[in-house]
């Protein structure tokens, strides 16, 4: 977070010539990087980056024209094709400005306040125990599609999407799941990560 000087790994990145580059950078590190990838010459149609913490609103701070044609992969976009999403973005739009954009982080606290909330209802209290216990299963149809809380774990069943960033800021969505994603945070359905809770 925070480190603006990226010259050293651009160097290494025009000298390995990778198919991909796998970005994990969050918040303005970002517009760093990709400002400085596109002054080296490196484009999306050179070395493609593929981003897990650059929505729409952080290309906003980059710049459309510093990072388009690279990959992103969130759970949600603000043009995620769904009756619920194109109400969710209208409202959104008329509350906060037309020039504003949605993004997957603000979709997840929305998402996070309805279940929160049948939970509630669910449980008659505001009592954490009984809440946690109601939420099991819960259902929510949310601008991204139907998500639903994973009673072990309290994460959420969503669907994965890879989207590409477009001239105008958004993301098309090129790749999805056909269903939501089982989540398992702690790695325990995977047999290569079996042994990394011993460790």
């Amino acid at each position: 977070m925070g480190h603006t000087d990226y010259s050293t790994i651009v160097n290494k990145i025009k000298t390995a010539k990778p198919d991909v580059v796998f970005n994990t950078l969050n918040g303005d590190s970002n517009v760093a990087f990709f400002k400085q990838l596109k002054d080296a010459g490196i484009t999306s149609e050179d070395i493609t980056v593929c981003s897990v913490s650059v929505a729409e609103e952080e290309i906003r701070g980059i710049g459309a024209e510093n990072i388009k044609g690279h990959l992103v992969s969130w759970n949600y976009y603000q043009t995620t094709d769904t009756p619920e999403n194109k109400e969710f973005v209208e409202k959104y739009k008329a509350k906060y400005g037309s020039d504003r954009v949605t993004d997957d982080p603000i979709e997840a606290a929305y998402i996070a306040v309805h279940l929160w909330a049948e939970a509630v209802k669910k449980a008659g209290s505001f009592e954490v125990k009984k809440v946690k216990e109601a939420s099991k299963g819960l259902e929510f149809k949310a601008p991204e599609g139907l998500v639903r809380i994973e009673g072990e774990n309290q994460h959420l069943w969503k669907p994965v999407r890879i989207g590409e960033v477009q001239e105008d800021g958004l993301i098309k969505e090129i790749w999805s799941t056909s269903e939501a994603v089982r989540p398992d945070p702690y790695l325990k359905t995977y047999d290569w990560a079996k042994d990394l809770s011993d460790q």
